[in-house]
């Protein structure tokens, strides 16, 4: 017995004698370069190495990885051996305060439903006894029982059949209330757990060191869980100034981490995975087979992107508190983007957040700020959000470097980020088709919208100070100017209606001939003149037997496309002035045929 007991001491010796070696090392997010659909994550750790060979298991890393794009970088000469990353699914992670709470919240509904469904079962089964004993008892009126006995079994099987009803009535809408509590708490300890993630990636190091040293690891790896989506906030004060884009980003990732104060850097370039170049073939040519094609329209839609997904307000630098202090006879007077704050409050300002700082002394002081300048004035400013921003491009990329850094929540809920402001020209017309559409749209056309390095996206308006809609900046087009939706404007009216007097069908022999006129109204109810685009068009054949002729009563127009048969008609309304089109065409047929000509 003693021998076996010098045996174990021995191999529990031996095991903890080769372990000695294996040191654990915490991963530390540093940098996250996200991309439109992806993004490639940048850890830090330290660990300590003894001469030799060394294991080090790395925690902390996304279980949602591309593991063919892990790298890992080792200082002072140490060399990787061996790796392995794995997914630890068995360690439990801590509930935060916020998860406890709903998890016991879950479990008392959760008792209280089981309750109401215990309820709700033994009084359906006191039903059936109950219908079960009345019809027993009414069996045995062949048996000599009496009226009384059966006016008794009928009272009796009311009374209790009315209280057990109602019981299993109110216990189903007690089902139903904690029915839906419980869904609502599910969703949200979902949201809670997703924030930290469920899982970790651990990653198993084998390392040669040729010195005893302190090792710094660098590790980055490529995930899909992740993404950014581009758009704008339009600020149109009046169609006579410069209208502001502030472009913004959207950015979520449910990676299995919570990216706490990292450097985020936004990428408009798509990895590319198993794409190689492409070459010809032989071009066979064969006759080819009808083949027929649906199109399916997408229902409009805020965002892309999640249900119940809740976009935070925008990390900016706001102004501070404009609280003042009493300030002694012969001090500073301080002041923080146009407010008055203290002097304790301005030394502790953070130097990273301050944008320019000016000095004002004598007489200028005084002019600006009155007695209580008189002994200087400290101008500061501080950073916007944009300041944080560094603009970078390439040939095929264009970088969004925030110096500021940036918590993003690992459960997939959007956050903004507010990226660079531009200003910028545009003319503006209203535009109306009232073939199409009998409103009039207010357009803005961008002439140098290419130098603004725009990406294509959704945007919100807000025009005189007001919300006006959504439109999208659609940057793959190849036209020269962009040309932006702001919405529809009720104070520009447009008519399109069709002139009788002046249409006619007539039937000679085995033709028929249909002339249709109608005549096109705008006006400008503005206060102001505006510049108008009205559109209408005429069809156009492809048959030979089917003739379209524009005829002479129609407006001369600024621009004729023959192809398409639109006719632009570009005119200046003073205030409260109208204008009229007349659009004429014929179109000569067989008799008989029918033709959509209106």
């Amino acid at each position: 017995m003693k021998t076996f007991g010098k045996q174990l001491f021995l191999v529990l010796l031996l095991c903890s004698s080769v372990t000695a070696f294996a040191v654990n090392a915490k991963a530390i997010l540093k940098k996250a370069n996200v991309y439109f659909s992806g993004a490639e994550l940048i850890h830090s750790a330290s660990a300590s190495l003894v001469q030799g060979e060394n294991e080090v298991i790395i925690e902390g890393l996304s279980p949602q990885i591309d593991r063919n794009s892990l790298k890992i970088k080792v200082n002072n000469g140490v060399i990787v051996t061996a790796s392995e990353f794995s997914v630890n699914y068995l360690e439990p992670t801590k509930d935060n305060p916020s998860v406890k709470l709903l998890r016991d919240s879950l479990e008392l509904y959760q008792a209280d439903l089981t309750k109401v469904m215990t309820s709700i079962r033994i009084n359906k089964d006191l039903l059936t006894l109950l219908r079960k004993s009345v019809e027993h008892n009414l069996s045995l009126v062949e048996k000599g029982a009496t009226v009384a006995e059966i006016n008794s079994n009928m009272d009796l099987y009311k009374t209790k059949a009315m209280a057990l009803e109602a019981s299993v009535v109110a216990d189903n809408k007690k089902k139903e209330q904690l029915d839906n509590h419980i869904a609502r708490l599910s969703k949200q300890l979902q949201q809670e757990i997703g924030k930290s993630g469920k899982h970790t990636g651990i990653l198993k190091l084998t390392l040669a060191a040729p010195a005893a040293t302190s090792a710094t690891f660098n590790i980055s790896y490529f995930t899909t869980s992740a993404s950014w989506t581009p758009y704008y906030d339009i600020n149109i004060a009046s169609t006579d100034k410069p209208i502001t884009i502030l472009g913004k980003a959207k950015v979520r990732q449910f990676t299995g981490l919570d990216w706490n104060q990292v450097k985020l850097t936004l990428e408009t370039a798509k990895p590319s995975f198993n794409k190689e170049a492409s070459y010809f073939t032989t071009w066979f040519l064969d006759y080819m087979q009808p083949t027929y094609r649906y199109a399916m329209v997408a229902a409009p839609s805020m965002a892309n992107y999640q249900d119940g997904a809740v976009i935070l307000e925008e990390a900016v630098v706001a102004g501070y508190g404009t609280t003042r202090q009493v300030k002694s006879s012969n001090s500073l007077l301080y002041i923080l983007d146009g407010e008055i704050i203290s002097e304790e409050y301005a030394q502790s300002l953070d130097p990273n957040y301050i944008k320019s700082k000016n000095v004002l002394k004598g007489a200028q002081a005084e002019a600006q700020y009155g007695s209580e300048g008189k002994n200087g004035v400290v101008i500061i400013t501080t950073k916007s959000m944009e300041d944080f921003i560094t603009q970078t491009e390439t040939a095929l990329n264009v970088e969004y470097n925030i110096e500021m850094p940036f918590t993003i929540p690992g459960n997939g809920k959007e956050q903004t980020v507010d990226l660079k402001s531009y200003k910028t020209t545009a003319n503006f017309n209203y535009y109306c088709a009232p073939k199409l559409d009998t409103e009039t749209f207010l357009l803005a056309e961008i002439s140098d919208w290419a130098s603004l390095n725009l990406l294509s996206g959704k945007a919100n308006i807000t025009y005189d100070g007001s919300y006006v809609g959504e439109t999208n900046i659609n940057t793959n087009s190849t036209e020269d100017k962009l040309k932006l939706t702001l919405g529809t404007d009720k104070r520009v009216s447009v008519v399109r209606e069709k002139v009788k007097d002046f249409s006619s069908i007539k039937t000679l022999g085995s033709t028929t001939k249909v002339v249709l006129t109608y005549k096109i109204t705008i006006k400008n109810n503005q206060t102001k003149a505006i510049h108008a685009v009205v559109k209408d068009q005429y069809p156009i054949s492809t048959k030979k037997d089917i003739v379209v002729e524009l005829l002479k009563e129609t407006t001369p127009s600024s621009d004729h496309n023959k192809e398409t048969g639109v006719l632009t008609w570009e005119v200046d309304l003073q205030p409260g002035e109208s204008q009229s089109f007349t659009l004429s065409y014929g179109v000569q047929y067989p008799k008989g045929s029918r033709l959509n000509l209106e």
